[in-house]
């Protein structure tokens, strides 16, 4: 359990204005993400005040470092990131744990964290854990607390390989404070586990691609070859035997009709990477019920499902997870466009359980933010749950069996909401090289649906029992890609220029002396700051 103290301000002052005479320059909000092979390779990235070397050092012992790596800076454009550090760690082995530190040795390294690398890449087989969550701003509109660290730590608790979050990082992604915050109360768990998000319609600006705040603190694939956009708002990555695949529906919307581009790019990646399973990820939900007087979004809102829909039900997709409105939904299998209406507001059922002939869409967006009651849930046609608690996504993948749990999160009672089993005919492992031919998906799924559901909503689910499912009779041709390879889709960002210089330390190092040194809540450091500001 953590421990949190209040002190003085005048203690924290003295604090921070020792710490700061002393390093100057030491790393902060410490990040990891992946940008190439997940199972040889991670990402580390961070802040410092001032220009200091990038340097990482990691070993498999905790406190010895017999590696080191370099890699690239650039000073952000908003001066109060100061400069941004970024090196990728390759040739590391695979399932293994490493112990790291951030820095250089004349400036002062960060402490030590650890992670966990991946599994080898294989169509077939993987065993990991990794959670979902979104819409973890504060939202000070309705009045709601900062909720975003509590319900992040219970999260952590499940130990997962990594983090997807489906965006809405913040409240206004051109605000640097908002922006300082989420870094602070998030580097605990991001730097020791991949951090990666999907950007949200509070997360732009100003301007897209390298110049937003977001893709200068972020470091992400970029989308390269047919349709891609060489930016990291859409992405993917590559983990033992699952692709994962962001996509924004905040910017590059082009096409024949809107996201065309993306859905084109979509079915390149999902082509070249024919994985046990298809997990999708975006901010605003395909499917979702909309709520009188706009409490909640509608569903489709920015006509992405002509686009997307065909693409995703091409391919099966398992999973598609998105966020904006503030609850729980999940929709029973859906193929709208094997039925014929791709741009269907309203999820096409194909059954419940039914999950070898359609795809699960599901919302969550209660990490943090104001939640829409669940009295409001209503009835939606398709859907299976709806809650309106706070709450995070945990997902297990042993390999043909993935399990996803709904927790209800803080403030609420740190509970099991809502549960599905999909359980896929076991193939032999299938190791990935570049030379991999079609992938003729042929999987028989049996469904061991066990949902519990404790919310007073309108929908009637009836998954549960077993099903013995039919092959899937669709195809995914082409030449795989290696899992996390910096071609097609997964390129390592390239070095920003360093052009600016200066700026103020107080201004990003006392929100993180809050996160770092449990000094005190961050929520209060903000109007300690401005006290502090004033009087100086």
């Amino acid at each position: 359990m953590k421990t949190r103290f209040l002190l003085s301000g005048t203690v924290i002052f003295l604090s921070v204005l020792t710490f700061c005479a002393a390093s100057a320059a030491l790393p902060f909000y410490v990040r990891l993400s992946f940008t190439s092979d997940t199972s040889t390779s991670i990402t580390v990235t961070w802040n410092t005040p001032e220009q200091a070397g990038t340097t990482v050092r990691y070993g498999t012992s905790p406190g010895n470092y017999p590696d080191t790596a370099t890699g690239t800076s650039f000073e952000a454009d908003a001066e109060q990131f100061g400069h941004i550090h970024s090196v990728t760690l390759t040739g590391l082995d695979p399932s293994t744990t490493y112990y790291y530190a951030a820095g250089d040795d004349e400036d002062g390294f960060s402490p030590e964290y650890e992670f966990t690398t991946g599994p080898p890449p294989d169509e077939n087989c993987g065993v990991f854990k990794f959670t979902y969550l979104g819409d973890n701003r504060p939202d000070a509109t309705f009045g709601a607390g900062q909720n975003w660290d509590q319900i992040l730590d219970q999260s952590w608790n499940h130990s997962p390989n990594f983090v997807l979050n489906g965006g809405d990082l913040v409240i206004d992604g051109e605000d640097i404070e908002g922006w300082i915050k989420f870094m602070a109360w998030t580097s605990n768990v991001s730097a020791r586990a991949a951090f990666m998000p999907a950007i949200g319609n509070h997360d732009t600006g100003p301007g897209e691609g390298d110049t937003a705040n977001y893709n200068q603190l972020f470091t992400l694939p970029r989308s390269t070859c047919d349709h891609g956009s060489d930016t990291e708002d859409y992405y993917y990555f590559t983990f033992g035997n699952a692709v994962f695949v962001s996509l924004s529906t905040e910017t590059f919307e082009q096409g024949d009709i809107p996201f065309q581009d993306q859905a084109d790019w979509l079915d390149g990646v999902l082509t070249r990477n024919p994985a046990k399973w298809k997990i999708v990820y975006l901010h605003k939900p395909i499917y979702t019920q909309e709520v009188l007087f706009e409490i909640s979004h509608k569903p489709n809102e920015e006509e992405q499902n002509e686009a997307l829909v065909p693409v995703m039900d091409e391919h099966h997709v398992d999973l598609v997870i998105t966020s904006h409105n503030h609850w729980y939904e999940r929709f029973h299998p859906s193929a709208c466009a094997d039925m014929g209406d791709p741009a269907s507001d309203q999820a096409c059922s194909t059954g419940a359980g039914n999950f070898e002939t359609g795809t699960v869409y599901m919302v969550s967006g209660g990490a943090g933010a104001f939640t829409i009651p669940g009295l409001l849930c209503g009835f939606e046609p398709g859907r299976a749950r709806c809650s309106g608690e706070h709450h995070y996504l945990f997902f297990s993948i042993e390999n043909e069996v993935l399990t996803m749990e709904t927790w209800a999160a803080y403030p609420q009672a740190n509970d099991i909401i809502d549960s599905i089993t999909i359980v896929k005919e076991k193939d032999e492992c299938k190791p990935v090289d570049a030379d991999a031919g079609a992938d003729a998906d042929t999987d028989s799924d049996t469904d061991t649906d066990t949902d519990t559901d404790v919310d007073t909503d309108a929908d009637q689910d009836t998954d549960g029992g077993s099903y013995i499912n039919a092959p899937d009779e669709k195809e995914d041709g082409g030449v795989s890609e290696e899992s996390g390879s910096a071609s097609c889709g997964c390129s390592t960002p390239g070095a920003r220029s360093d052009t600016w210089s200066g700026w103020d330390m107080l201004q990003i190092l006392l929100p993180n002396l809050s996160h770092s040194f449990r000094f005190v809540n961050p929520w209060f450091i903000v109007p300690l700051k401005q006290s502090i500001y004033s009087a100086m």
